[in-house]
């Protein structure tokens, strides 16, 4: 049993890139090895010292075990000593050098600290009123009460910070829909089997009119909208039919008012922020909350912090191009393949007959799957996480679902026509 859980440690590994140095850091050298004896053993060669000890450059510490040594990238520092010499680390050096060079600069610093200890009261009073001129900031909506922050905003019509950010939560999710309509459509099945047509049209389609009922969750980075996470438009293309024959206005209500009570959706309908519009970093997407403290950020508060909330992501947990749009595909073409009567809904055991939109919807456009993260933990590595989209029968409630809500637009637009 242990076996199993050795095996892949004790397993011989190929060659890799090291740095070996001295401790003065005067010579160093660039070796190859697979293990941490045949390091030492040229290290001690090139250094010749009979019985080397390594230590990591940066914080000092002895690599003594194999398993250890392992884990560590390829080209990482080493400093070479014999067992009774004091390695320093890469700080401790860099600290020495200032040290016997730039004194005033350290005195400067030690000056700093005991002028803050001696005059706490003042500095605090100082502090406090910069924070308190930074929540007037805060504070402030309008255009006219906080003309900085509209600097670069060039529409006119556009009067308050929370109609800015509306604006930008929807530019992020339309985004997605159009990543995923393109995704979709360029694919040779798209254009060479009909049946595949009509499904990923008939897909696309009720994606754009869910979205509409929800204004492209506009309200994600709202602060006025009342509606918070647990923690806490410009019109469409011209291409598609009811947007000509409904105004776009009315064909959001026409969507909104055919959603039904049942909507899944309705939960993520939410502000990522608080009332003051304060956004917390959400974590890597397998973490349950963000590591570091220092993630949040406030765009309400100042131009510059607006610009930075550009660098924020919406990350998908199930990879939307990796996971989501493949499973989509697949599905696609198992329902479009020669045998595809024998195509069977995992659930009830019957004929499929749909895709599951709704699954698919809540993994490409809301928060049951899009995390709002700080560029550090936005990780671009593999998820690996798959998709939960399949192929539905006509019991499945997603299928119900699907097909009163296209009998309920189909109603209320004939009710405006």
């Amino acid at each position: 049993m242990f076996n199993l859980f050795t095996s892949a440690k004790t397993e011989k590994q190929g060659l890799q890139g090291y740095k070996i140095t001295d401790v003065e850091r005067t010579r160093k050298y660039g070796v190859a090895a697979n293990s941490l004896r045949m390091l030492r053993a040229k290290a001690s060669e090139k250094f010749k010292i009979a019985e080397c000890r390594v230590y990591l450059a940066q914080d000092g510490v002895e690599v003594t075990d194999e398993d250890y040594f392992r884990t560590l990238p390829a080209q990482v520092l080493f400093v070479v000593a014999d067992k009774d010499t004091i390695v320093k680390t890469d700080f401790e050096l860099m600290y020495n050098a200032i040290k016997a060079t730039h004194t005033e600069l350290l005195n400067a610093g030690e000056l700093a600290r005991q002028f803050v200890n001696n005059n706490q009261p003042e500095i605090s009073k100082i502090l406090y009123d910069a924070q308190r001129g930074r929540d007037d900031l805060i504070k402030r909506s309008s255009r006219t009460e906080h003309e900085e922050w509209f600097e670069g905003i060039d529409d006119r019509a556009v009067k308050t910070k929370e109609e800015v950010m509306k604006r930008r939560g929807q530019d992020r999710i339309r985004g997605y829909f159009y990543k995923t309509k393109d995704e979709l459509t360029k694919c040779s099945m798209y254009r060479a089997n009909p049946i595949a047509r009509e499904l990923i049209d008939e897909m696309l389609e009720l994606f754009r009119q869910l979205l509409l009922g929800f204004d492209y969750f506009s309200c994600m980075f709202d602060r006025s909208c009342q509606r918070r996470i647990t923690l806490e438009e410009p019109d469409d293309k011209g291409d598609e039919t009811d947007a000509q024959r409904i105004p776009p206005k009315k064909l959001k209500l026409v969507v909104k008012n055919s959603l039904g009570k049942n909507c899944r959706i309705e939960r993520y309908n939410v502000a990522l922020c608080g009332e003051r519009g304060d956004f917390r970093c959400m974590g890597l997407w397998n973490d349950e909350r963000c590591r570091y403290d220092g993630h949040r950020i406030n765009p309400y508060a100042s131009r510059e912090h607006l610009i930075l909330f550009q660098v924020w992501n919406l990350d998908h947990q199930v990879e939307i191009s990796r996971a989501v749009l493949p499973s989509i595909l697949d599905n696609v073409e198992r329902m479009v393949a020669a045998d595809a009567d024998g195509v069977i809904c995992k659930l009830h055991g019957r004929r499929g007959k749909k895709l599951s939109v709704i699954t698919y919807f809540l993994e490409l456009f809301t928060l049951h799957n899009l995390k709002l993260v700080h560029i550090v933990c936005h990780d671009k590595g593999v998820h690996e996480l798959i998709s939960n989209g399949a192929i539905i029968c006509d019991r499945c409630e997603e299928y119900k679902y699907i097909k009163q809500f296209q009998r309920n637009v189909r109603s209320n637009e004939d009710a405006l026509l």
